[in-house]
């Protein structure tokens, strides 16, 4: 039995070998011989990803007056918020870097839009107008679409799927701040 899983294996590292297509002009696969600039676009799209969906999530906050929650509460949630949209735009960014936002809008990058729009909408929802209800609508359609983003980034990248758990827990948990705020 250890025999014939040897053979297996010798024989997949083998076929693996031999599937690798052929690079033009003889160069290697190896990371030194990648494009120069590679590296920098990569570092510049997730920069960009990442830092505008946190800033439009913390303009939201600021735009919005907070007359009826205790300024720490406001502080603690507009941190909270700002970082769990962090961390869903890493991953939605990783799911991308795959081709999975490409290969897969309707599990990818719709679920992802919606959760923004909702992330976008709540603070000048509960902190500008005093709509709770409607807060805890758009908490509910936030845990809706990061469990959507969970698991569409998932099939991309496992990675970025587990990334986007984290974004679950924070809408959750806005809720009962939201339900507290009632």
């Amino acid at each position: 039995m250890a025999a014939a899983a040897q053979e297996g294996l010798t024989h997949r590292v083998a076929a693996r070998e031999d599937d690798r297509p052929a690079v033009a002009g003889g160069a290697s696969r190896d990371p030194g011989s990648r494009k120069p600039g590679a590296g920098r676009r990569g570092l510049r799209s997730l920069a960009a990803a990442v830092s505008l969906s946190a800033a439009l999530t913390a303009l939201s906050f600021f735009g919005s007056s907070s007359s009826s929650a205790p300024a720490s509460t406001v502080a603690i949630v507009r941190a909270g918020s700002v970082a769990s949209e962090a961390v869903l735009a890493l991953a939605a960014w990783m799911a991308w870097a795959e081709g999975g936002l490409h290969a897969r809008p309707a599990a990818t990058l719709l679920p992802y839009a919606a959760r923004l729009a909702c992330a976008l909408a709540w603070a000048p929802l509960v902190l500008g107008r005093g709509a709770t209800r409607a807060g805890l609508a758009c908490c509910a359609a936030m845990a809706a679409g990061a469990v959507a983003c969970a698991r569409g980034f998932g099939a991309v990248n496992p990675v970025a799927g587990d990334l986007a758990k984290p974004a679950v827990a924070w809408a959750v948990l806005l809720a009962v701040v939201n339900y507290k705020m009632l």
